[in-house]
């Protein structure tokens, strides 16, 4: 069974960009943290299709976003001991410490706020 999910998350380790062995297509494998302090959960990220592709970019400490669906993956370790992670299936992941820089740099694109009616902005009138 599985579960939809969506969350937030950073890498614990650089991106491993594989290819599939049937299908030749690419796929990449995440390690995430999510959560803070103490009360971190670790997934295994699978990311496919053209996703895959820039989440091969990423590098640990990056802040992400993904969009997949979950399951638990259960396996008896070599000490015989039952083991249980949760796994995600990604078909969206996205780096999203880069926000904040890239709203710095369409806002320099308009010129100074001298220039700019920041009235013009809004939604409704004031």
């Amino acid at each position: 069974m599985t579960i939809d999910c969506a969350f937030y998350g950073f890498l614990a380790a650089d991106a491993d960009a594989r290819t599939a062995a049937k299908s030749g297509k690419p796929w990449t494998r995440l390690r995430v943290g999510v959560g803070k302090d103490d009360d971190v959960q670790w997934l295994s990220v699978s990311v496919f299709g053209k996703a895959a592709e820039a989440a091969a970019q990423l590098v640990k400490g990056d802040r992400i976003y993904c969009e997949g669906s979950i399951k638990l993956d259960t396996w008896r370790g070599n000490d015989g001991v039952e083991r249980h992670t949760l796994a995600v299936a990604a078909f969206k992941c996205e780096q999203t410490h880069k926000i904040g820089k890239a709203r710095e740099q369409r806002a320099t694109d308009h010129g100074s706020d001298d220039e700019h009616d920041s009235n013009n902005d809004m939604p409704f009138g004031a």
